[in-house]
């Protein structure tokens, strides 16, 4: 409290100098007030400690994480190795179609070589039989011959010679036959051959376009394949964020309507303490605080003691209802304060 000496000097003061005065004091009351607001704080938290704790919210489980739509794993195949399978595909069919191709002039050949065989075996049967033939026409001519009494003479001789030339003539004509028979057997066999190598020729041919086709066919098919995954896995990602997206908001939603609903329900908490006051352990807990702050606003100087408190940026906070109680008290100190002039 100021003394009478001090309101004498105080009238010789400016505004400007009372207001820096007071302003000055206010000041050091606020930093004195540090260790007040550090035991209020600690009185808070002993407070907020002493709360039931919200319910920790498992967002997960209340909205799901996953969609359940999976992209599909597609690794596409390589050209390398598609040509190595369209080589492969190729050569087998290739080595199929050779091997038809081989046995088929090899049957020809054996059946013609078989010809051939039938052909020499009937010349050698065709000997064998012109030689019975002419044998027992020649060995008739010699007993006719006999009979007659002519078996020396010329004429027996002249049969026999003609026996014997035609003889030469029949294996002769019978050796062209077969001569003749081979060689178109022998001809037959080199155009197979011939038909052979062009189908094998024509074979490689076929093969080198097939497998060019086959190659741009299955490149193809898997760059096809690829836009196909692609497009479904964009679709898929698309959904999946829309689903993300979507689970945000419901979780926003959800947050923002239990913040609604905490707000409303402090609200009447506040309405109902405003009006009744507080009661229970946090009426504890608010008498000590207001019991700290009231012993140091009310050893501070009156006529400073209310702006001080109104200059606080926490008192209010920490003192709640109370705080108005504690401003009204100061206010009555400052008002009864006794003054000279």
């Amino acid at each position: 409290m100021s003394s009478l000496w001090d309101e004498i000097k105080d009238l010789f003061k400016t505004d400007k100098q009372l207001e820096q005065e007071r302003q000055e004091k206010i000041n050091s009351a606020l930093k004195k007030e540090a260790d007040v607001s550090k035991k209020l704080a600690e009185l808070e938290k002993q407070y907020q400690d002493s709360l039931p704790k919200d319910e920790e919210i498992d967002f997960d489980k209340l909205f799901p994480t996953e969609s359940g739509l999976k992209e599909i794993e597609y690794t596409p195949e390589s050209d390398e190795s598609i040509e190595k399978r369209a080589q492969s595909a190729i050569d087998s069919e290739k080595k199929k179609s050779q091997t038809k191709i081989k046995d088929m002039y090899s049957d020809a050949v054996a059946a013609l070589d078989n010809d051939k065989d039938s052909a020499r075996q009937t010349l050698s049967d065709s000997y064998s039989n012109l030689a019975k033939l002419y044998d027992e026409l020649k060995e008739k001519a010699n007993e006719d011959s006999i009979k007659r009494g002519m078996a020396r003479s010329s004429v027996a001789t002249n049969r026999i010679d003609a026996l014997d030339q035609s003889h030469v003539q029949s294996a002769t004509e019978a050796e062209k036959a077969y001569i003749g028979a081979a060689a178109k057997i022998d001809e037959e066999i080199s155009k197979l051959q011939r038909d052979k190598d062009s189908a094998l020729e024509q074979l490689d041919l076929k093969s080198a376009s097939d497998l060019e086709e086959s190659i741009a066919k299955l490149k193809s098919e898997r760059d096809a394949k690829v836009e196909e995954y692609e497009k479904y896995n964009n679709d898929i990602r698309k959904k999946n964020e829309s689903f993300q997206e979507d689970r945000q908001k419901k979780i926003d939603a959800y947050i923002a309507d239990a913040k609604a609903k905490k707000a409303e329900e402090e609200k009447q908490q506040q309405e109902y303490e405003s009006k009744y006051g507080y009661s229970g352990e946090k009426l504890e807990n608010y008498t000590e605080r207001y019991r700290i702050a009231y012993d140091f606003y009310s050893a501070l100087s009156p006529d400073i003691a209310v702006d001080a408190l109104k200059a606080s940026p926490n008192m209010k906070y920490y003192l709640g209802n109370l705080y108005d109680k504690l401003l009204s008290s100061l206010q009555s100190k400052k008002n009864d304060q006794k003054y000279y002039f």
